[in-house]
């Protein structure tokens, strides 16, 4: 078994695993329509991966048994399969037989009993087969547009919904074009509260700075409340269909009805030593523990005594080392997702479409919470395959193109100020933006009202992208996903593309916990933290006055603090970083006026969580060593909004 057979062992382990408890969470859901359809979709994802990899690495008995496994779970998720003990009982045999393949040589045979259970998978994939499409009347019974654009995945998710009591609604939504991709998200965030959204379609919008969309959604009741907070999202209407239970496959009776779990809508707590919730309250007894402390010696030495002084410097670094010691308990090198995982499946997908392509990993050292690694792993992979089979060229056409004949692929990570960067940059043939003006066209968008940043941004959205920009590997899986994967981690993606030169895709996310350099300013009664990797201080406003070069920002209005003092006395230089995902694709250097330069310090920095989005400007809150909160600015953000509102 060479090198990379073995990584791949290591990485199956760990989906069968992952297999294994969706499993059991399966035997308890099969009741409630809503999480069984989730958890179905996942373990379907989970087979189709292991069984892709398997095959890729020649385990030929794993990718025997997941192809089987694969089907028998297509039929589940069109309504042909039905989750009775049985079936989810070979389910637990099937795990069990990939298990036992991973401890032999990619070469050996099936035992027997593995043989006897891909027999039993492969019997079921049959009959579901001879099933054929179900028949029904639904798709008759709804708007055309929306029938024309349902898989009969979507029907059947449609069809379940109704038979368990879910009515079929239209929603219609415009938003205007500076920011319908937040209204977007927030309106679908609001809608699977109580319902779920099945498939989305271009609407057409009323006016030229517009953008519609047409939504056909399931649940019980719209209530007024809901439709009150949808307005303030968007122009949102909505109308009932007039459809009724079908017959045909139906769900669980009323004698296997089990208790459901809760659906999850948030990052769990992943064990790593010990469960994150309580390392993070290790890490904040901690900073409390220090507080108290350093009081305590005040009390007993005298208020800015020298012992007092002494001692305090002296207990700082200890403890902020052993926070850091804390955190890292937290962390996984992001190197394990990149590299083992994203590279891989990138390597694994150029080699089956003919291509040669290159992989450089940078800041692989990055730590990265376990959790997020969850949240990120399956969106990272579709934007390495889609750069592989959409962005990089084959080797003639890149010779064509005056291109060296091999691509290249870069994966990068960082970490600023308490966000994490992820990078996917491909020196392909970039995205297109006159398909992407055209299909936007085609769905009634006037495509002079829109700018390269909102096509670019336009093809998050599910009904919008171009079979080109948006199928995964051939598997129908859109931008979309990656979109909503940042939703649950608080994050956001962001693209930039070059014509003839490439594309980079970059998700945005916050770091549970860091530790960041801080320089801690004042403005009015508000302390805020900003990263003093890119500050100095400068000091009296007077000594600087002949910095013509570097702008004069005032800190009150980039925060909004139209109460604060103006022409602030004390001045910092903030160097901005370059960021090839935004306009300010050079660094440049800024003055900031503020009423006061409080101190420089290590500061324990925490995210705002899936609520971050609602804060423009702000990557975090800091804890301060007296108790007290700062704000963690992101100037760049800050500066950009102001000059494009000017």
């Amino acid at each position: 078994m060479n090198e990379e057979q073995r990584l791949f062992v290591a990485d199956a382990r760990d989906i069968v695993e992952k297999l294994d408890r969706d499993l059991e969470l399966l035997y308890t859901a099969r009741a409630d329509g809503r999480r069984r359809r989730q958890l179905a979709a996942q373990i379907f994802r989970r087979v189709h991966t292991l069984k892709g990899s398997a095959g890729s690495f020649a385990f030929k008995s794993i990718s025997r048994i997941a192809h089987e496994f694969e089907g028998v779970l297509d039929g589940v998720r069109l309504g042909r399969v039905q989750l009775t003990d049985d079936v989810l009982n070979n389910f637990a045999d099937a795990l069990d037989a990939i298990t036992d393949a991973l401890a032999e040589s990619p070469t050996a045979d099936l035992t027997p009993e593995s043989d006897r259970v891909m027999r039993r998978l492969h019997a079921l994939a049959a009959e579901s087969r001879k099933l054929g499409a179900i028949a029904s009347k639904l798709r008759q019974a709804l708007p055309p547009d929306i029938a024309q654009s349902l898989s009969e995945y979507d029907l059947q998710h449609a069809r379940e919904a109704v038979r368990e009591g879910a009515k079929l609604f239209v929603v219609s939504a415009s938003f205007a074009i500076d920011n319908f991709d937040q209204a977007f998200r927030d309106l679908t965030r609001l809608l699977g509260e109580s319902g779920e959204t099945i498939s989305t379609v271009p609407g057409a919008p009323l006016t030229t700075d517009e953008i519609s969309f047409r939504l056909l959604y399931a649940a019980e009741v719209i209530s007024a409340e809901l439709v009150r907070q949808a307005n303030s999202i968007g122009n949102v209407s909505h109308d009932e269909l007039n459809v009724t239970p079908e017959g045909g496959a139906a769900g669980l009776t009323s004698a296997n009805l089990i208790v459901a779990a809760p659906l999850k809508t948030s990052i769990p707590d992943v064990p790593v030593r010990v469960e994150l919730k309580q390392v993070d309250e290790l890490i904040s007894a901690a900073t409390d523990l220090f507080r108290h402390t350093t009081k305590s010696v005040a009390a007993v030495a005298g208020h800015q005594s020298p012992t007092t002084e002494h001692v305090t410097r002296d207990l700082r670094p200890r403890f902020l080392e052993f926070e850091e010691r804390l955190m890292k308990l937290r962390l996984v090198p992001v190197r394990e997702v990149l590299e083992r995982t994203a590279a891989r499946a990138g390597r694994i997908a150029a080699r089956q479409l003919g291509k040669d392509v290159e992989f450089e990993i940078i800041g692989g050292d990055v730590g990265i919470e376990k959790s997020l690694v969850e949240v990120i792993a399956d969106p990272l992979l579709h934007l390495v395959r889609n750069a592989i089979t959409h962005g990089i060229e084959s080797p003639d056409g890149r010779r064509a193109a005056g291109k060296n004949s091999t691509g290249r692929v870069t994966l990068a990570a960082s970490n600023h100020s308490g966000r994490i960067h992820i990078t996917v940059t491909d020196d392909g043939r970039g995205i297109d933006i006159d398909r992407v003006l055209a299909a936007a066209r085609e769905q009634g968008i006037a495509s002079e009202s829109l700018s390269v940043d909102q096509c670019l941004r336009l093809i998050f959205r599910p009904g919008f992208s171009t079979s080109e920009l948006s199928d995964m590997s051939g598997r129908g899986i859109g931008l979309d996903v990656v979109d909503r994967a940042m939703e649950v981690a608080g994050g956001e993606v962001r693209v930039a593309s070059e014509t003839g030169r490439g594309t980079t895709f970059a998700m945005i996310v916050p770091a549970g916990l860091s530790m960041v350099r801080c320089l801690l300013v004042r403005d009015s009664e508000q302390v805020y933290a900003i990263d003093g990797t890119y500050a100095t201080e400068l000091g009296d406003h007077a000594a600087t006055e002949n910095d013509a070069d570097e702008p004069l920002l005032q800190l009150n209005e980039l925060v909004g603090n139209e109460n604060a003092m103006h022409n602030a006395p004390k001045i910092i230089r903030w160097g901005a970083p370059a960021r090839p995902m935004t306009k300010e694709n050079r660094a440049r250097t800024y003055r900031i006026a503020v009423e006061d330069i409080i101190a420089r310090q290590e500061t324990l920095v925490r995210s705002l969580g899936r609520h971050a989005p609602r804060w423009p400007g702000v990557c975090g809150a800091a804890e301060l060593f007296d108790g007290n909160v700062a704000l963690v600015l992101d100037l760049q953000e800050l500066i950009s909004s102001s000059i494009n509102a000017e």
